[in-house]
């Protein structure tokens, strides 16, 4: 079975707030673009706060999501793309003037000038107006267009002395805290109280600036986290799905189905099953 390599590119304006409910990862890279508005950018435990014409590369299995800020009312392009669409027109070995990889491995925010804003969203519309028509070569002429793309990428990032940091103000230092706490005790019995008593704050206080500061309850964050792992346990390993339940932290086989189904749509039986499918599809030469 031949697999066609992927690519998708998509605008999109929202009026209301929007904010995504869980962390996903992509087995393709990602290039979110903001054209008006606000918004916070989840990646790997960290908030980003992004401003119109900011650039985000998120690489393939870092966990990301967008929330809210300001009023909501936000436009962005998003574009998906596998690796496979590009290799052809990439070279093998980077030549003497290439200061970074075309395709990066670790996610990054640009803050582009004015100038360079316009020249990206000339390319952005060139391969929306590209992708919803039926031209001879298209394929092609999209592939010419991603790798003009990425190569304009490549250049602000190298003109670009720091990369954009991410929000670390004292609240959401703590809220970090919290998290990376989360990360390494996910498989334990949590509660709110004992969260809240191991940080020295106010349980009141804990939930409303985790929330403020990741979109997130504190059970709802949690619940994510252990769903994200015990996914890579049904994909990797062939554990019963009662030890993935038990090593991922939750009190019963029939809680963890419930929040497994509520975050993935799949039960962990048939998540694992369809895991299987598709490495079989993509081994398959």
């Amino acid at each position: 079975m031949i697999v066609t390599p992927r690519f998708a590119i998509e605008q999109a304006l929202r009026t209301e707030p929007f904010s995504m409910s869980a962390d996903h990862v992509h087995q393709a890279h990602e290039i979110y673009y903001l054209l008006a508005g606000e918004r916070y950018y989840y990646i790997n435990q960290r908030v980003y706060a992004l401003q119109k014409g900011d650039l985000i590369w998120i690489s393939k299995h870092d966990f990301h999501r967008t929330s809210n800020k300001g009023n909501g009312s936000h436009e962005r392009i998003l574009i998906n793309f596998d690796e496979a669409f590009v290799a052809t027109s990439m070279p093998d070995a980077p030549s003497s003037d290439q200061k970074q990889p075309l395709l990066p491995e670790k996610s990054f925010l640009l803050r582009p000038s004015t100038e360079e804003q316009r020249e990206l969203e000339h390319l952005f519309q060139q391969m929306l107006d590209e992708y919803h028509q039926d031209h001879a070569y298209r394929h092609m002429y999209l592939q010419s267009l991603l790798l003009q793309l990425l190569i304009r990428i490549g250049r602000i990032q190298s003109s670009t002395p720091d990369t954009i940091a991410p929000e670390r103000s004292e609240k959401q230092q703590r809220v970090y805290a919290v998290i990376e706490y989360l990360h390494a005790h996910y498989a334990e019995r949590l509660t709110l109280d004992q969260l809240a008593r191991h940080f020295y704050i106010s349980s009141t206080y804990l939930c409303r600036i985790f929330k403020q500061t990741t979109g997130f309850t504190l059970i709802e964050y949690l619940q994510d986290v252990r769903v994200q792992q015990a996914r890579a346990y049904l994909r990797e390993t062939s554990w019963k799905v009662t030890a993935i339940a038990e090593k991922t932290g939750f009190d019963s086989i029939a809680h963890f189905g419930r929040v497994f189904k509520q975050c993935t749509g799949y039960t962990p039986l048939q998540y694992r099953k369809e895991q299987k499918k598709e490495q079989g599809n993509a081994s398959t030469p």
